[in-house]
């Protein structure tokens, strides 16, 4: 079905409407799993009901004696209904998942389980006379039961409707239609039918959100994906807007990397871009890529925040100081510590997805962002480890410790930026820079 939505989409056709597409078709992929494995799970119980159906009426009512009369019709119905078993087990084994199928699989064999347990307790009346109404209603209870695995809500519908009109049918076919009965005996079929589809609907869109949730919470702070969940992609159309850039890098990790095998770099990485992850998270922040050994966090989209720059050098300063307790346990083992350069800057940028169906991301683009790259790669030849431009510093409240370290010339960029080096956490707004105190105060 994803290919069919690729080949289908004709050259200028709105990414969006195919990413919805292709979206649509991802979960209606996930459901059909789950749908052929509630199926497998259904034909397997269905032969251990089937067998101990065939213990208790060939083994333990003859243990006391009770006589069971031999129809031919029934014999053949058990037979058939045997084979049709063992062939649900086989070939749900070997199928692969399928939308389509999924749709009308179930149909079939709720028609093949209600209309046995129709012909049984049938014949049953016409051989003894009696009319099992407890085996019945608890026959169809099972098999009604069996619909909650399924793929959608018509199915939940489809059984509770058979079984109804199965008991309403034998009971005015064999003369046992009394209304009080027979009303309460439908009345739990409709409960447990509601029941069923109730719990069809939210298990579905539970598992659903779950995996949702799993693929959004890679790239996005659970608020956001919260956000995203319940609110739809309509959280993730292009927006222009301030935000607070941040990038980093690792020193001189090329000649690091040089004297390592493949595997020990990426273990490497793994465990440095997990933790300094987990701060961006933490401050509200969105990591939107890695660049080798380079990270791209940004504040302020896909979910607008007022303080994105506060956030942001805080998160600069719990990257520092995890830098610190990683090189520790470096230095233990020993191995080289860890330098790290990371430069912040604010300005607007256009956010949204980007890329075709099949591959797409959500991203920030915009001089802001190249010019916080810049700012990055400054921090090596100014000697400091953060470096945040003006804009940053005057959008989180100047309430950071910094040290200035004057105006540096940006490539691509004519103007020149103003540069700060960060150096510890907040302070009141009249210990920021003495000089410029001591000058105020005369």
């Amino acid at each position: 079905m994803i290919d069919r939505i690729w080949t289908r989409r004709k050259p200028g056709r709105d990414t969006t409407v195919a990413r919805l597409e292709l979206a649509r078709a991802n979960q209606e992929q996930v459901l059909a799993v789950s749908a052929i494995k509630g199926e497998r799970m259904v034909a397997i119980v269905r032969l251990v009901l089937f067998a101990l159906m065939g213990l208790s009426q060939a083994g333990v009512t003859r243990l006391f004696g009770e006589h069971v009369p031999s129809d031919q019709i029934q014999l053949w119905a058990i037979r058939l209904y045997m084979a049709f078993s063992v062939v649900a087990v086989i070939g749900l084994h070997v199928q692969t998942p399928n939308p389509g199928r999924s749709r009308w699989m179930p149909i079939p064999t709720a028609v093949a389980d209600i209309s046995f347990v129709t012909v049984m307790t049938w014949r049953s009346w016409v051989k003894t006379g009696q009319f099992n109404v407890e085996m019945l209603g608890v026959s169809g209870a099972v098999l009604l039961a069996f619909s909650v695995t399924r793929f959608s809500r018509f199915h939940v519908l489809l059984s509770t409707l058979l079984t109804v009109a199965a008991f309403l049918g034998l009971s005015w076919v064999t003369g046992n239609f009394s209304p009080g009965r027979v009303s309460y005996v439908v009345a739990c079929y409709l409960v447990l039918g509601a029941l069923l589809y109730r719990a069809n609907i939210e298990l579905g869109s539970m598992f659903l959100d779950l995996r949702r949730r799993d693929s959004l919470s890679r790239f996005l702070p659970r608020q956001v994906v919260e956000r995203i969940v319940k609110e739809g992609d309509v959280s993730l159309m292009p927006v222009q807007r301030e935000v607070t850039i941040l990038f980093s890098d690792i020193r001189d990790f090329t000649s690091l990397s040089e004297t390592l095998p493949p595997q020990a770099v990426l273990k490497l990485l793994d465990d440095y871009f997990e933790h300094m992850t987990q701060i961006v998270m933490a401050r509200g922040g969105m990591v939107n890529k890695f660049l080798g050994d380079g990270m791209l966090a940004c504040w302020g989209v896909p979910d607008h925040s007022e303080d994105h720059a506060e956030q942001a050098m805080r998160a600069a300063l719990d990257m520092r100081a995890k830098l610190v307790e990683l090189n520790a346990w470096r230095e233990q083992r020993g191995e080289p510590p860890l330098r790290i350069g990371i430069g912040l800057h604010t300005g607007v940028v256009a956010a949204g997805m980007l890329g075709g169906a099949q591959q797409h991301e959500y991203t920030i683009i915009g001089d802001a962002v190249n010019v916080a790259s810049r700012v990055e790669g400054l921090t090596k030849a100014l000697g400091v480890d953060i470096l945040v431009s003006e804009s940053t510093w005057k959008r989180g409240g100047e309430r950071f410790h910094v040290e200035p370290m004057g105006e540096e010339r940006v490539k691509g960029r004519q103007e020149s930026v103003v540069l700060y080096a960060l150096k510890a956490r907040e302070v009141a707004p009249s210990t920021a820079f003495p000089e410029e105190r001591t000058g105020t105060v005369a």
